[in-house]
């Protein structure tokens, strides 16, 4: 490297300076401050003079927690359905009105987890949103293509990511909740047939789950956003000093493409934006997804995610960022069943090559900072941030021979 070009402590410092302005205040998905974080995006990438910048716009899901709302509404119907009905309808029919409104709970959770159109989706406040991108061409012939993901939006600081231990708590009882759905059918089929009603019983268990899930569902956004420095500013601000980087020592062959999403905390529209009108174009590309990269001593990889329908990174991509990442001690991570979610699983669902890249803590499965309202600039470290730029830039290099 030539003595006149910047390091990577410069560019960390420049990553700082741009999650300084980012995160403020809240972003929340398809609000006017989501839009801001857009328009602050676009006005630098113009300023760096990188190629071919554009905003997609699309409508999208304000709220995930109003999704939830519904489905797990839907499934205190069923429950209410078999509780309610036996005397006035017999066992038989309100079995039936149980499993029929237990099911189309299910079928939402499935579409909306496997991002795919659900029935009643329009029912949902939905909200103008957009997607930037900018294009940063190699000094040679295109044989490659690499995107560099963030998202624009933060999430809802919800009671439940207040502590680890809350954190914890709403992993284990997300799981009861939304496979209770499933499996609150097969009990109440089991009490009708059988006449045994301790089935209907252990189902009226996980209806108590199911109405935590919809009272959080219905009260989650009376609450303030995350500012969001670590998640996800953090990222953008990674990608921007990536960027101007990229200006001044371009690759050789790689096109890169500058990917700055909204409404990933909302189910990712904005990727799913993305891949319908570039999708096939980016066919063959490696997608890099950053989370919550300013905080922490130690950098992983997401190897299996995704809720109800795991998907894993491929063994191509993986034995990559092995080699990139052993000398800054990146290892692999697992997401939980239920409760997260990465612009890499969407991807990974519809068949396209992704990693994804965050940093913690050495020893602490829980992600700095995640949906707090603790999660402000002042606790961003420069050094996780430098280290981050560097192991993304190695990465860059060793894609581009």
């Amino acid at each position: 490297m030539s003595v006149n070009q910047p390091t990577a402590t410069y560019y960390a410092q420049r990553a700082l300076s741009h999650i300084q302005v980012l995160a403020q205040a809240g972003r929340g998905s398809a609000t006017p401050a989501e839009k801001q974080a857009a328009d602050y995006v676009q006005s630098h990438l113009q300023e760096m003079h990188v190629d071919d910048i554009q905003t997609q716009s699309f409508l999208g899901l304000r709220s995930i927690w109003l999704f939830f709302a519904l489905a797990f509404g839907l499934a205190l119907v069923g429950h209410a359905a078999y509780w309610f009905l036996r005397h006035p309808l017999g066992d038989s029919l309100a079995m039936l009105i149980s499993v029929i409104a237990l099911a189309f709970s299910g079928y939402l959770m499935w579409n909306k987890f496997t991002f795919r159109d659900f029935p009643l989706r329009t029912t949902l406040p939905h909200a103008p949103s957009q997607n930037v991108i900018g294009i940063i061409q190699p000094m040679g012939e295109v044989r490659k293509r690499l995107v560099l993901v963030a998202h624009l939006d933060s999430h809802r600081a919800v009671f439940w990511f207040a502590t680890n231990f809350l954190v914890m708590v709403f992993a284990i009882a997300g799981v009861v909740c939304i496979y209770g759905i499933y499996l609150a059918i097969p009990l109440y089929v089991l009490a009708a047939l059988t006449h045994l009603q301790g089935f209907a019983w252990l189902a009226l268990f996980l209806a108590a789950f199911h109405f935590l899930g919809w009272f959080t569902g219905v009260t989650a956004d009376l609450g303030p956003y995350s500012p969001g420095a670590n998640d996800n500013a953090s990222a953008m601000g990674t990608i921007l000093s990536l960027a101007e980087r990229l200006k001044s020592q371009p690759l050789q062959n790689t096109e890169v493409w500058l990917v700055f999403t909204g409404c990933e905390e909302s189910g990712c529209d904005g990727m799913m934006t993305l891949l319908k009108e570039h999708g096939e174009k980016l066919k063959q590309a490696l997608f890099v997804d950053f989370e919550l990269v300013g905080i922490g001593d130690s950098l992983s990889y997401i190897t299996v995610e995704g809720n109800l329908q795991r998907r894993h990174i491929s063994p191509e991509v993986q034995a990559l960022v092995q080699e990139v990442g052993e000398q800054y001690g990146l290892h692999p991570a697992a997401a939980p069943l239920v409760g997260a979610s990465t612009e890499g699983g969407t991807l990974w669902e519809f068949g396209y090559q992704a990693v994804c890249f965050s940093a913690h803590y050495r020893g602490l499965p829980i992600l700095p900072e995640w949906h707090r309202l603790t999660d402000t600039p002042g606790k961003i470290q420069l050094s996780t941030l430098e280290m981050v730029h560097k192991m993304a830039w190695d990465l860059l290099q060793r894609f581009d021979q």
